[in-house]
């Protein structure tokens, strides 16, 4: 497995909320995604996650992105706010966008 430290990104499924454990130094650590889509490699090394930035103003075009699941962890504590802003970017029209994609 490719579990070298012990974050919590095992078993990831649609609609988790992730972090990257370690960002670079230029990045902002609290940003969050929210997993469309992950894929565990039987060997470990390439297992991937795609990924939708979660954004509070809305764009026309959601960021979705893969990334190493070794990179992620799931969100520890998720306050009720941003449970209820996910919840209205999840039923935006960004939402939607998001929603058809997966279902294609």
């Amino acid at each position: 497995m490719e579990q070298i430290t012990g974050y919590d990104n095992k078993e990831l499924h649609v609609g988790d909320i992730v972090r990257f454990h370690t960002p670079y130094s230029d990045k902002d650590p609290n940003t969050i995604f929210i997993v469309l889509w992950s894929h565990y490699d039987p060997e470990g090394k390439s297992s991937r996650a795609e990924v939708v930035k979660f954004e509070q103003r809305s764009k026309q075009h959601p960021v979705i992105q893969k990334w190493f699941i070794r990179d992620l962890e799931r969100v520890p504590e998720v306050s009720p706010e941003l449970l209820k802003q996910i919840e209205l970017f999840m039923k935006s029209k960004l939402g939607n966008a998001i929603i058809s994609k997966l279902i294609i």
